[in-house]
């Protein structure tokens, strides 16, 4: 039997629950455009936001979890059940009060951290934006506490192989986002409104961080105080998650770093450049995330027992389900996007104006997305091996270099008139690219390369195969689009899911006739059956 199949289970389980969550987010942004539009209040709330955002790609979803697997898994190998409980509530007092001082801090400097993500607003002088941006930044700072609390809840899961109610956490964010704006979105005082919305956005990290305490008391967990921040195994945890956390913060200031220059070209552009990334991360979080939750414990495993052939081999296998899935989705999404953000957005205070802007946006952000997801896979090869250093230097050169690239669109006025806010959205991209060509090519001078022939094989594949599929759906919504024109509601959405269906039909069976090699375990797991014949 094939030691991939608890892999692609439990990726399918994560990847399932996964899925509802992105829905839901995608309603959320829904509530928000409605409301908002692309405007300067919707500016405001994205930038006050951003903060508890970022914080959740950073810890919620991505090192803090991910280092207490192999710590608390060993503890409770080497030492016992109960030492592994102890270490358990150490880190949670321990991280806990750390972010309680950062949460106190963070309120104090919330005039500065809105200034230095909204720079736009402070330049021009606009006094209102900045004291209600402050006011919901500080409303919102508390999220980090919780949220960082939950991610270890979340680590101690994966820990014991339980994914399902960890992968919920975000479902509980979103549904307290969506009832608030449902209930409320008719309030006419949109300041009022945000604030509502940034309760919310509390709310539901509480609901997170409770849904996980049930599954984790079954299993045994009780939690008792414990304050040992220099114990040896908080000691490792710092070594461990420390630079991780602060390479991961790397990686996604690669998106939030475009904000204050956002702002600088003019109102409304942050609601567009958010939402269309949104779009984009929707497949990246649906596949590339679930695999790389699900195969740290795998990677971890090999390494401690020296298969090095199994580790990278699943690791390629990781990688050839990504250009299966994403090459066509980035197609899809580049041809497809602008009726894909018309029938979604467009409503209320969301004009055709702020679509055109965000498919803009929207096409620059697209390639990205086939590097992002291998980076999902290749972070978590580098903390396998116990290596949090080099992401944390390769991720910087990257943010500096799309710092570079940010700069030089604002000062040069050629570009920015020519490419706009669909420039930072470029810049984005060719950082990620730079950064997953690096880690790439640091794991191959070790004598660990990543990327063969079959590989090569699989993305020349995928591209013929895609591109077919991108051609057939130009088509047959230039053919589809007369009868959507003008209508609302089900119509339009009905004709694109056709065109869309169609056109992921059509994708598979050229793939198919081509042999793309793993297409049948791709498909599956876009299926979520997650299983895979031996």
């Amino acid at each position: 039997m094939s030691e991939k199949r608890p892999f692609l289970r439990a990726a399918g389980v994560v990847s399932f629950i996964t899925i509802i969550s992105r829905f839901l987010g995608l309603l959320r942004d829904m509530v928000l455009a409605s409301v908002f539009g692309a405007s300067r209040i919707g500016d405001i709330f994205q930038i006050a936001f951003e903060l508890p955002n970022m914080t959740r790609r950073v810890l919620g979803e991505g090192s803090l979890s991910a280092f207490i697997v192999p710590i608390f898994s060993r503890v409770r190998a080497e030492e016992g059940e109960k030492r592994g409980w102890q270490f358990a509530s150490n880190a949670l007092t321990t991280i806990g009060l750390f972010t309680f001082v950062l949460m106190l801090l963070g309120i104090g400097l919330a005039p500065w951290l809105f200034w230095l993500l909204g720079y736009g607003y402070a330049a021009r002088g606009d006094a209102e934006a900045i004291r209600l941006g402050v006011f919901l930044t500080r409303v919102m700072f508390p999220f980090q506490v919780f949220l960082a609390l939950s991610a270890i809840l979340m680590g101690l899961c994966h820990s014991l192989r339980h994914f399902s109610t960890p992968s919920m956490g975000s479902i509980m964010l979103n549904v307290t986002m969506i009832v608030t704006g449902l209930v409320f979105h008719k309030m006419p005082d949109q300041n009022r409104f945000a604030l509502y919305m940034a309760l919310a956005v509390l709310a539901g990290v509480i609901l997170r961080l409770v849904i996980m305490l049930p599954p984790l008391s079954a299993r045994g967990f009780h939690y008792t105080f414990q304050l040992r921040p220099d114990s040896p195994r908080m000691r490792e945890l710092y070594t461990m998650m420390v630079p991780a956390v602060f390479g991961m913060a790397v990686v996604q200031l690669n998106i939030t770093i475009s904000r204050p220059f956002a702002t600088s070209l003019g109102e409304g552009y942050l609601p567009c450049l958010t939402f269309s990334n949104h779009l984009v991360q929707m497949p990246l979080a649906i596949v590339a995330s679930a695999l790389g939750t699900a195969i740290l414990p795998q990677l971890s495993q090999y390494l401690i027992e020296k298969r090095m052939q199994d580790l990278h081999n699943l690791a390629v296998f990781a990688f050839r389900l990504i250009l299966i899935v994403f090459v066509p989705a980035t197609i899809g999404l580049m041809v497809l996007g602008h009726p894909i953000i018309e029938i979604l957005f467009q409503r209320g205070k969301w004009t055709a104006l702020g679509t055109q802007n965000a498919y803009w946006a929207l096409l620059f952000y697209a390639p990205a997305l086939v590097f992002w997801g291998i980076l999902q896979i290749l972070v978590p090869v580098f903390y396998a091996q116990r290596d949090v250093r080099t992401p944390v230097i390769v991720g910087a050169a990257a943010m500096l270099f799309n710092v570079a690239l940010n700069v030089l669109l604002v000062m040069v006025r050629p570009l920015r008139e020519s490419l706009g806010h669909g420039g930072l959205a470029l810049a984005n991209t060719l950082g990620v690219i730079l950064n997953t060509t690096l880690l790439q090519i640091v794991l191959m001078r070790r004598g660990l390369p990543l990327w063969d022939r079959t590989l090569t094989s699989t993305a020349l594949k995928t591209l013929l195969a895609g591109g077919v599929m991108g051609a057939a759906a130009w088509a047959m919504w230039r053919a589809a689009h007369p009868l959507a024109a003008g209508r609302h509601g089900l119509v339009p959405a009905m004709l694109l899911a056709a065109v869309l269906c169609a056109s992921v039909a059509l994708y598979f069976v050229v793939a198919f006739l081509i042999h793309v090699p793993d297409l049948r375990d791709a498909l599956r797991f876009v299926l979520r059956r997650g299983k895979k014949r031996a």
